[in-house]
């Protein structure tokens, strides 16, 4: 793995997007966005900070650049529970303070960093350079972005998913970061007889960081399209796969050089096993970079390594398939008993 260049720090722009404190009844860990802005300073000595907040936070000892202040859009309804009652979200808010920042930037490289999560190192840097090879095919950006495999999840409620891509975040080429945001605000769920609870039903609603990415997507290709969380078939996997692999880098918040705020690593199961094995893997997509990308690349993966994660994904992962069919039964029944 050969770096094309070196990427210097002043060349970097980190937009850290997200409220400072706690917010619209969303806690806030004390002094987490200080701790975000300092490791940047740290991590990147000469990079630009913006932060992107919404008006009326306490921005004392914030250490930052340039100052955004936006608007707050409310919260937006994706579905309804089975009992009708709205689920409430906040893509809005996070698109809104993302690309607010965003359009901010002139320096060829963006960070999109949450206020809540920081830098522990500046892995990131190598990770964007050391993958050069490309496919033609769904190739949609200029160069590589890198995410964490936090939330990147290769299977939910035991089934393999597609297009789930981690929303927290993002570095490379600013005019890729910013078309990995680049959509218009959501719009709220409107319920009809049809349709009374969420597009696919009895499926579940296509989570949050599918429905972004999906959206963020559709600018190159209308082919990325959901049905719901469980929607997959092995065209839309290969699609997926091939867009992972071509278009950016997935790997763990430590190998990437990202801490998580508490509240996704005390006691939170995205940081047990049992959560962290339903994630892409950055072994694994090394391996989608060797299929679709770079057959000759050096991918040193330990049959044993593999074997370990098959087991863990046998005694964590597969078993909430049968549960997932009774939910899924019983969600069908809800609603027949409710007409």
């Amino acid at each position: 793995m050969n770096n094309k260049q070196e990427i210097s720090p002043k060349d970097i722009t980190v937009v850290v997007q997200g409220p400072v404190q706690t917010f619209s009844d969303r806690e806030q860990e004390l002094g987490i966005t200080q701790k975000c802005l300092n490791s940047v300073r740290q991590f990147l000595p000469g990079a630009k900070i913006i932060l992107s907040t919404w008006h009326n936070q306490d921005l004392t000892d914030l250490d930052y650049d340039q100052l955004v202040l936006c608007d707050d859009p409310g919260t937006n309804i994706r579905a309804y529970n089975v009992d009708g009652t709205p689920q409430m979200f906040n893509n809005n808010r996070q698109i809104v303070s993302t690309l607010d920042g965003l359009h901010h930037v002139t320096t060829p490289y963006t960070m999109k960093l949450r206020s809540d999560n920081y830098l522990i190192s500046d892995a990131f840097l190598h990770l964007q350079q050391a993958f050069p090879k490309r496919c033609n095919e769904d190739r949609f950006f200029n160069e590589r972005v890198v995410v964490i495999n936090t939330f990147t999840r290769r299977y939910a409620k035991g089934l393999p998913v597609v297009f789930h891509m981690s929303d927290f975040f993002y570095f490379g080429r600013t005019e890729d970061v910013i078309a990995c945001w680049k959509m218009p605000l959501i719009e709220d769920f409107i319920a009809t007889k049809d349709t009374p609870y969420n597009i696919g039903f009895p499926d579940y609603s296509i989570d949050c960081t599918q429905m972004l990415f999906i959206r963020a997507m559709q600018q190159f290709d209308q082919s990325f399209t959901l049905n719901g969380l469980l929607d997959n078939n092995p065209e839309k996997q290969i699609f997926s796969d091939r867009c992972f692999a071509n278009n950016f880098v997935i790997a763990d918040p430590q190998q990437v050089g990202v801490g998580l705020c508490r509240k996704f690593v005390v006691k939170a199961r995205v940081s047990r096993t049992k959560g962290k094995v339903a994630h892409w893997q950055f072994k694994e997509w090394q391996q989608l970079y060797k299929k679709y990308c770079d057959p000759n690349f050096d991918l040193q993966y330990p049959i044993f390594a593999q074997y370990k994660l098959f087991l863990q994904r046998c005694l964590y992962v597969f078993p909430a398939r049968l549960e997932n069919k009774r939910r899924l039964q019983q969600r069908q029944k809800k609603v027949s008993v409710n007409k």
